[in-house]
């Protein structure tokens, strides 16, 4: 599994850390495979607190404890976590208005402003319309390519 994300600069969305506290049977172990390699170094893991918010929140719904320790183990992770600002929610707008998604774009706008070269996520449908738009953002805001990997798919 670390091949694919080895030596990169990885934002993990929110969905790969509910999958796992969830145990879901169909994306469960290639998600713990991500969360091994990022333990062991294999990649930079980048977050923000907006995976945070949202892991809990959605969590919260089956079960708050499983929430508070979901959310407690995300905070442990050696993952660096980007703070939003004024430039980050300039580029989340634009990608919003271009991609038609909500949440991911801040997300997507998080990433490029720290750097990451790829994305980690299963919710391929929201990212893939990201993706398609990413030469604009890239054109007028001077942002990194980004590349979307699933961890059950590969890169999109």
């Amino acid at each position: 599994m670390n091949g694919p994300l080895s030596g990169k600069r990885v934002y993990i969305d929110t969905n790969i850390f509910a999958y796992l506290a969830l145990a879901h049977p169909d994306y469960y172990a290639k998600c713990r495979e991500v969360l091994e390699a990022l333990v062991s170094g294999d990649f930079e893991g980048y977050g923000s607190y907006l995976v945070l918010f949202e892991l809990f929140g959605a969590l919260s719904k089956y079960s708050v404890d499983a929430a508070y320790e979901a959310a407690v183990a995300y905070l442990e992770l050696p993952i660096e976590m980007v703070e939003p600002s004024s430039e980050t929610l300039d580029l989340a707008r634009e990608i919003a208005h271009q991609a038609r998604v909500t949440y991911d774009a801040l997300h997507a706008a998080l990433a490029a402003v720290a750097g990451v070269q790829v994305v980690v996520t299963e919710d391929t449908r929201d990212w893939s319309r990201i993706e398609r738009v990413w030469d604009r953002i890239v054109e007028r805001y001077g942002v990194g390519g980004l590349r979307i990997f699933s961890p059950t798919r590969g890169y999109l």
